[in-house]
């Protein structure tokens, strides 16, 4: 088997209220005008990057219960390669529920332990496969991170790896030493500023410029940055439509950014691009994935830009 990108991590079930009068309160009942449930996590990931013509491999773990299923058979019918996946007979629960509001979102999540050792797991799925690539959905410790990075970097592949508004984040681990062994750094806005100390992005995208090769910075509507070898490169947002819903806004970027990176072999500024068409699209609809681009519609808007 063979695979532009690996993806190691786990799904999630998003059950998502849409249209509400007002956020709930505590011995009031309000009624959405919408729900949709959908995949989460690195589903959107791998959802986002098949569409896109990217060959995916998702190393994902599915149990033998109704969230695990529903999400296994979104996948299976979007056509994404789970030749690496492996199932577990019991219940692999993780379930998030969402509620949109003003912009902003409340979640409420649960999550069954791993019923396997999920390191091994993706560990062995590396082994069975090749692959140009290997992207992280979120920051994992050093401990964990090493043999991945071992595997990987033993098959010439290059890495990238996102963020996660974890608490403490400045502290979540040893910055330097962490962004030394990826070649892709892709926080937002928020995760940069406190990861560098920084009130602005341009003063974090020089200090995270010191740990790593290359620092994506999202922006939101102020589009994104990138830092690399001492240069800042700024890529102009797209307004695709009215933000609907911004869940996996950032996994849908990561993969328009991965498109141009891994099998284009694009300047980063063309990178960017793909990844802010990607991300603006994905803000239009409810859910993750929902309204993630195939490489058509890609290529239809940037006609439309004038690429």
């Amino acid at each position: 088997m063979e695979y532009d990108v690996f993806v190691p991590g786990d799904y999630f079930f998003d059950l998502i209220y849409t249209g509400l009068p007002e956020f709930p309160m505590l011995g009031r009942e309000v009624y959405a005008q919408g729900i949709i449930a959908t995949g989460g996590a690195m589903f959107i990931t791998a959802t986002s990057l098949h569409r896109l013509g990217v060959r995916v491999g998702w190393a994902a773990c599915f149990g033998n219960d109704y969230y695990s299923q529903y999400v296994r058979s979104l996948t299976l019918a979007e056509g994404v390669d789970l030749s690496l996946a492996c199932e577990v007979d019991r219940p692999y629960r993780r379930v998030t529920t969402s509620i949109p509001f003003q912009g902003e979102r409340a979640f409420v999540t649960y999550y069954d332990p791993p019923p396997i050792d999920l390191d091994a797991h993706w560990l062995a799925a590396m082994r069975r496969c090749s692959f140009k690539h290997l992207h992280l959905g979120a920051i994992m410790s050093l401990e964990r991170l090493t043999p991945l990075v071992e595997e990987a970097r033993a098959r010439g592949a290059t890495i990238s790896m996102d963020c996660q508004d974890v608490p403490n984040l400045p502290n979540a681990c040893t910055w330097p030493r962490l962004l030394s062994m990826v070649d892709i750094f892709m926080p937002n806005a928020r995760e940069a500023l406190l990861i560098s100390g920084s009130s602005a992005v341009e003063s974090a995208l020089y200090r995270l410029m010191e740990w790593t090769k290359i620092v994506v910075v999202k922006d939101g509507a102020n589009g994104a940055w990138i830092g690399t070898e001492g240069t800042i490169i700024h890529a102009p947002a797209v307004n695709a439509g009215p933000a609907v819903d911004t869940t996996g806004a950032g996994d849908c970027f990561n993969a328009g950014f991965l498109l141009g990176y891994v099998v284009e072999r694009a300047p980063l500024e063309r990178c960017a691009r793909y990844a802010n068409i990607c991300g603006g699209l994905s803000v239009t609809q409810v859910g993750g994935a929902t309204a993630a681009p195939t490489r058509a519609e890609l290529d239809a808007w940037l006609a439309r830009l004038g690429d």
